[in-house]
């Protein structure tokens, strides 16, 4: 058992491979302690305190800011990202760390790069000895040829555009890992040389083809992606050697396979280790041009190992299937997708997977009729009773011409979970009426489909969207969400009848696209609903005939076009969340009752309404509110001071921002503020803020779109003694700062879609930088200013 946990990067054991190899294993405890799903270092915790006893001056993590350091016997080097120690303290002692085996870049987020782009490479310039390393998510453009001790390399989400020839001579290098670098476009020819590689990971990357030779890394076991060229050396056939690849694979182009020796010389049958198969084909222009009958040898003779556990196929040009698909000697098969097999006219026989559990279906775009080669092998006598007896979850999807799906002659889906039909329009008929496991259903854009909702007690969730031929009969007892969308016949017969009363375990309810004009009574709301959601309803009407104490999320948005004063809320005291978006014509949101539980309110796009103090009076726990493009709202103090408001979320109004609500005599505790111009009013701004306006109690500030300020006034800022980030985002005229400097507490200055400002801060303009320099941690465009 202790073999596994010390087991390295190769198949050697701890005794095997002496002191280079425990250098790396202290690495992972120090560095990189846990494991991942992509990462099998795992590590057991008592040889991990092991290692910690054993070498800690000889690791060291780079999270917080540290004056002094003994550097000289450092072998095992990390760099937090979401710490506070600057990448420039790394550089400036690269050359006294230049016995450094491993650097390892940790919690740095893909979207925040550094701007420091030739960091990497002075650092790699320097570390000749590296044995592992890691510049996940840099702006990594290159690598040096001088790592040749190097057996883990993990250049994933970088920016990398081209890796050198001189990667063949890494000739240690076991692991190598290219995960999303949406640069590369071709790997070296070199790689053939990588003898010792057993781990190649390039999904997500933008390769043409694959380089030449792959049949040579004969130690491969895992490889990620084959991308099918038309060369000798980079088609299909340099697969059949790499006789030990292990858990999954995606082989794209595979149209540039000319006929079906050449898709059997890729050897996937004997291929026992990998259960993840992805086989894909690029549309082209010369798509009716295909002979149908050589695309089924192909895939034919793409058969896998009957140990497969996961398949999906994409684009594939055939009319028909090879009979392997749906074969019932594939009793390991979990998983299914076929998308965007365009030219097929029928589906395997997909019944007689006995361990089949999730099976998807989409973009069948010639396909008419689903019947019973769905479910039977027409060849084989030994046929499952039950077809899809281990089914769990069904979709079909984009089938445009799909007209029949006969299915009440088999007794299918004994343990069908979910169901889902999405832009399916020329189909008619029944759904499958017995599916006794069914929990959830959803039915979008199948305007012909004449059903009833299938007899299944258990059913928790049901969604159905644009129809309005469903038979409604009785819905199951069960239920939990209910979703409606463009179908006024189902919303009325659910409203307007006692069918909603009945539902006692409905917990969400959601009506969306309805054009007739309904009265919704709140006594027929099921006292269990937790979360009403009425979206582009713009006739509907609420009867206020009672109160509902069950109800904590409340969500209107383009809808109750006719009112003008909203007292909806009297009827729901127990309210913890209230948004209320597009209601053009609401004046007033009236509340008479006490809202003790509100926390968020989110007010967008009300332009008519001129007053919501007496909501917040009456929510006294009140803690995040977002008042969007409603300029007739003042928010000047009406009372006594709101103490529990951290969050506030406003456009710029003269009558909001200029008002008194933003000094201490309205709002006690707000710490985060957040104000968006491009609004009439905020066009004539020059200089923000002015002295008085912000509570003294902010830790954040935002301001977004406030396309006319030019200049940011520090006088403003300065009793902000609490303030720790400031962001800048869409202020196109900013460029000035002007005063001494922004507050002493900031942590964080985020700059984006700014350019004036931020090409200062870059330049680090003498006049401006001394204002800003203080600040530890300057983002400006996704890059970091240091």
């Amino acid at each position: 058992m202790a073999e596994n946990f010390l087991q390295p990067i190769g198949e050697k054991t701890m005794e095997e491979v002496g002191d280079e190899y425990f250098d790396e294993l202290i690495a992972r405890s120090f560095l990189q302690p846990h494991s991942t799903e992509e990462n099998k270092f795992v590590m057991h915790d008592l040889v991990h305190d092991l290692a910690m006893l054993i070498a800690r001056e000889f690791y060291f993590r780079a999270e917080k800011f540290q004056n002094t350091i003994e550097v000289d016997k450092i072998r095992h080097l990390s760099h937090n990202a979401k710490g506070d120690y600057p990448m420039s303290k790394i550089l400036k002692i690269c050359d006294r760390i230049k016995h450094t085996r491993t650097f390892l870049e940790i919690n740095l987020e893909s979207h925040i790069p550094f701007n420091m782009e030739n960091a990497p490479c002075i650092l790699l310039s320097q570390l000749k000895y590296m044995r592992a390393l890691s510049f996940k998510c840099f702006p990594l453009e290159s690598l040096p040829d001088s790592l040749i001790h190097l057996r883990y390399l993990n250049l994933s989400e970088t920016y990398i555009v081209t890796l050198p020839e001189s990667l063949g001579n890494l000739y240690n290098l076991q692991i190598l890992k290219l995960t999303l670098c949406c640069n590369l476009k071709m790997l070296p020819v070199s790689m053939q040389d990588l003898v010792n590689l057993r781990y190649l990971d390039i999904w997500g990357t933008m390769l043409h083809e694959m380089p030449k030779g792959m049949s040579k890394l004969e130690s491969l076991h895992f490889l990620s992606h084959y991308v099918v060229g038309k060369d000798e050396e980079n088609k299909i056939k340099e697969l059949g050697a790499l006789t030990n690849l292990e858990q999954s694979i995606s082989i794209t182009k595979l149209e540039n396979v000319v006929n079906s020796s050449e898709a059997l010389e890729a050897r996937m049958f004997d291929k026992d280790g990998i259960d993840s198969l992805w086989l894909s084909w690029s549309w082209y222009e010369g798509e009716n041009m295909v002979d149908f009958e050589i695309e089924r040898d192909i895939l034919d003779k793409l058969q896998p190992s009957i140990g497969l556990k996961e398949l999906a196929i994409d684009g594939y040009r055939g009319t028909t299937f090879p009979d392997w698909l749906g074969h019932s000697s594939y009793h390991n098969i979990t998983e299914v997708t076929l998308d965007g097999c365009s030219n097929c006219c029928r589906l395997p026989s997909l019944g007689q997977l006995a361990s089949l559990k999730h099976l998807t279906i989409s973009k069948f775009v010639n396909l008419g009729i689903v019947g019973a080669e769905f479910y039977f092998c027409q060849n084989d006598e030994s046929c499952l009773e039950t077809p899809f007896p281990m089914l769990e979850t069904l979709e079909f999807s984009s089938m445009p011409w799909w007209e029949e799906w006969h299915s009440s002659e088999f007794s299918a889906f004994p343990r069908l979970r979910v169901l889902t039909i999405n832009w399916c329009p020329m189909l008619k008929g029944d759904l499958p009426n017995h599916l006794p496991s069914l929990q959830s259903l959803e039915i979008q854009n199948c305007e012909l489909l004449n059903y009833c909702v299938p007899r299944t007690p258990g059913m928790t969730s049901l969604s159905i969207q644009g129809s309005n031929e469903v038979r409604i009969g009785e819905l199951p007892p069960l239920l939990g969400n209910l979703s409606i969308e463009r179908s006024d016949h189902l919303v009325q017969s659910v409203v307007e009848a006692t069918t909603l009363t009945q539902l006692t375990c409905l917990t969400s309810l959601r009506i969306s696209g309805c054009s007739s004009q309904i009265w919704f009574p709140v006594s027929a709301i099921p006292p269990s609903l937790q979360k009403l959601t009425i979206e582009d309803c713009r006739e509907l009407e609420f009867q206020m005939d009672g109160q509902h104490h069950s109800l904590q999320q409340l969500l209107i948005e383009k809808s109750c076009s006719s009112l003008t004063s909203f007292s909806l809320l009297d009827s729901f005291p127990n309210l913890v969340r209230v948004e209320i978006k597009y209601c053009g014509k609401m004046e007033s949101v009236a509340v008479s009752r006490s809202l003790p539980r509100l926390r968020s309110l989110e007010i967008d796009d009300c332009w008519s309404l001129k007053s919501v103090s007496t909501l917040w009076m009456a929510a006294p726990q009140l803690e995040q509110l977002s008042l969007l493009k409603c300029p007739e709202i003042d928010l000047s103090p009406t009372g006594d001071p709101h103490r529990s408001l951290r969050s506030l979320t406003i456009s710029y109004y003269q009558k909001q921002v200029i008002s008194a609500a933003f000094m201490n005599l309205q709002f006690h505790g707000l710490t985060h503020l957040r104000i968006e111009g491009g609004y009439r009013e905020s066009e004539s701004v020059k200089c923000f803020p002015k002295e008085g306006w912000l509570p003294a109690s902010l830790e954040s500030l935002g301001l977004v779109g406030m396309k006319s300020v030019e200049t940011l006034e520090c006088k403003g800022l300065a009793h902000l003694t609490s303030l720790q980030r400031l962001r800048i985002d869409g202020c196109a005229k900013l460029e000035n700062i002007e005063g001494e400097k922004l507050p002493a507490s900031l942590i964080r200055l985020t700059i984006v879609r700014s350019p004036l400002l931020s090409k200062r801060c870059e330049m680090k303009d003498p006049q401006l930088w001394p204002k800003i320099s203080h600040i530890p941690g300057i983002q400006v465009d996704d890059r970091w200013i240091w």
